[in-house]
């Protein structure tokens, strides 16, 4: 068969479409099925076997398409059944929709009803959640039983929040409920503070500010109390009269080391055993005091702290206060914002240390009464005055410890100038005789040197550069210038020339010792005109006498005389003989050669060779100028009434500037 097929084929395939179609491929495929041998017979029946292949096909594709029919109609009938049940289903819905429209409208209502009383409900408990508050806060807030701990301040937060948001149900018309739950609320409020105020009393007797560690819950407690101004100005009241029994018995310890507290340090040295003067006494009270202020300061400053958040002492206490005061209605917004918590706090600070001040001024006052040195007394005003201006920085004005301080101030330096005023008695009484060498007397020079010690002391106070200067100015007036008076009674006892010469020493020895200060400068510029003037002085008696021993002042007499007589354009002419003009000639030349010798045995009691020097030059230039009037004069006299033969250089030979020669 394969070798009768394969020509076949192949005729098909070159007459026939190719043989990738896969039609023609499949016939192939069922030929080789139904040809299973290649005969003639074989050949002859296939195109019957073929038909009838068809024909058997064609059968069961009726036979298939008559079962697809009576499904068919099964599915219609079933569809049938469908549409009659949907249809009696669609009336009996309508039939139930007409009955049931009542019913699902009051279902509706209900429902809407519902919403509604549920959000009336949520309402209701937010309400009572917002302005009501539990049995248990009312308890931890009201009950003195229990303590002020977080759940009291908790409690109390709660209801100054529902206090304050009750302002909103009064503007909304809910006057009634406003009303009552203001007043419920204030009824808490009031039970609290009490509480709160009750507890900080009892917790205020046991506290010592002396320990660092201060229980957070007073500070906490402080902060709100300061709302209340009366329950907090209570407390207050209550910590002063506490911290000032304290720091009394630490004062009468740190005088004495007796106390009737037995926790106070044994060790501590009393001041009144181991002070050695009135000085180091009172110094050490003050410093006693400042260092008890400091802790008190630094003591209140952790007591009115507060660890909540940020805040520091400003914004906790500072605004207790100032919430306080805005409930208070006539209290105006702008003394809220003038209040100051430093104030505060410096107030509360002087009023605990009012106790000490009293035993303090008996007792620094008693020292000062007992020091008789002028020196040590100005110390002690310098002292005093020091730790003054310290405690006015650091308490208030108006503080009693500051005036106190003040007056104690005031008691030195009356005791300063009484120790002046008694020395300068006993000196007038005891009024020494004039010392040796016209020098400066001893009771100067002793308060000179006390003075010294003044104006050192005066150098460390705090004053102020500018005041400095007029401060120790009066100082002067009692250290200096009563003296500078005795040495001019003294004075008065010498000739002129040794008068002015003692003046000028006693001067030039207190300007000495001014200088080394810059605040006695003002004072030294005093003393060196007073020493200018008494130089002037000199000046002139020097001059006199140089013409007195020149013998040329009956000349310079005259030619004052006739200058101011005669024009300034003619020059004078002296009517002297020449008998007289040679006399004066020499006894002028006996002057010349020693009146620098003259001048300065005269003024060798005069302490500065400089002073000297400079009178013996003013002398000279006014001598000199004098001279040559007096020989312009007599050259011009004598050309016109001199003899023959006589020259007028022979009869006054001295030419102005031999004689500046001479004298210089």
């Amino acid at each position: 068969m394969e070798a009768l097929s394969q020509p076949r084929l192949a005729l098909v395939a070159s007459t026939s479409s190719p043989y990738s179609d896969h039609e023609v491929r499949d016939a192939l495929g069922v030929l080789d099925k139904q040809l299973s041998q290649n005969s003639a017979e074989c050949r002859r029946h296939l195109h019957v076997h073929v038909r009838g292949s068809v024909i058997h096909s064609d059968a069961q594709i009726i036979r298939g398409f008559m079962e697809v029919s009576k499904r068919l109609d099964q599915v219609g009938s079933v569809l049938q059944l469908v549409n009659n049940l949907v249809n009696r289903m669609h009336d009996q819905n309508s039939a139930a929709s007409v009955h049931n429209a009542p019913l699902l409208d009051e279902f509706s209502e209900m429902l809407t009803l519902r919403s509604e009383i549920n959000g009336k409900n949520v309402l209701l408990e937010t309400f009572i959640d917002y302005f009501t508050m539990s049995e248990e806060n009312i308890i931890a807030l009201t009950n003195s039983a229990e303590l002020v701990d977080d759940k009291f301040f908790v409690a109390l937060r709660q209801v100054k929040h529902i206090y304050s948001k009750c302002e909103v149900l009064l503007a909304r018309g809910n006057d009634r409920v406003g009303k009552e739950i203001m007043d419920e609320m204030a009824s808490h409020l009031n039970a609290a503070f009490q509480k709160l105020f009750r507890w900080v009393q009892k917790e205020l007797k046991g506290l010592s500010l002396e320990n660092s560690q201060v229980n957070v819950r007073i500070r906490r407690a402080l902060r709100v109390l300061a709302e209340r101004q009366v329950l907090f100005k209570n407390c207050m009241n209550f910590l002063v009269e506490a911290r000032q029994k304290i720091i009394l018995d630490s004062f009468i310890k740190a005088l004495t080391g007796s106390a009737t507290n037995p926790e106070f340090d044994k060790t501590i040295k009393p001041i009144e055993v181991y002070a050695h003067d009135p000085l180091r006494y009172i110094g050490d009270m003050l410093a006693w005091l400042h260092s008890a202020a400091v802790g008190e300061q630094e003591a209140l400053e952790v007591l009115f702290s507060t660890n909540e958040g940020a805040e520091d002492t400003e914004r906790s206490i500072y605004n207790g206060m100032k919430e306080g005061l805005k409930t208070e209605p006539w209290i105006t917004e702008t003394s809220v914002e003038e209040l100051d918590i430093k104030s505060s706090l410096a107030s509360l600070i002087s009023r605990n240390l009012e106790s000490v001040c009293k035993p303090l001024q008996s007792r620094a006052e008693q020292a000062i009464a007992s020091e008789e040195s002028s020196t040590l007394a100005y110390q002690m005003c310098n002292l005093i005055k020091f730790y003054h201006l310290t405690f006015d920085k650091l308490l208030q004005d108006g503080s009693l410890v500051v005036d106190t301080i003040k007056s104690i101030q005031g008691a030195a330096f009356r005791q300063f100038y009484n120790t002046m005023e008694d020395h300068l008695r006993n000196v007038e009484l005891s009024l020494p005789s004039l010392p040796e060498g016209l020098a400066a007397p001893l009771f100067l020079l002793e308060i000179l040197e006390d003075l010294q010690l003044l104006m050192k002391s005066h150098s460390t106070s705090l004053a102020p550069m500018n005041t400095r200067s007029t401060e120790f100015a009066n100082i002067m007036q009692y250290a200096l210038d009563p003296y500078l008076s005795l040495c001019d009674k003294l004075a008065c006892r010498l000739s002129e020339i040794d008068k002015h010469v003692f003046s000028i020493n006693c001067l030039l020895v207190a300007e000495k010792t001014l200088r080394s200060c810059e605040f006695t400068l003002p004072k030294v510029q005093k003393l060196e005109q007073i020493v200018n003037r008494h130089i002037g002085f000199l000046e002139n008696l020097q001059y006199e006498r140089f013409l007195q021993s020149s013998g040329i002042q009956p000349l310079v007499i005259a030619v004052s005389e006739q200058s101011s007589e005669t024009s300034t354009q003619v020059s004078p002419q002296l009517s002297f003989s020449s008998t007289q003009l040679q006399d004066i000639s020499k006894r002028l030349d006996g002057f010349l050669p020693t009146a620098l010798m003259n001048t300065r045995v005269e003024l060798n009691q005069l302490n500065s060779l400089r002073i000297v020097d400079s009178i013996y030059h003013s002398v000279v230039v006014r001598f000199i100028k004098d001279f040559e009037k007096v020989e312009e004069a007599i050259l011009v006299g004598m050309d016109k009434n001199l003899e023959e033969n006589v020259q007028a250089r022979d009869v006054w030979p001295r030419t102005t500037e031999e004689v500046r020669l001479l004298l210089n």
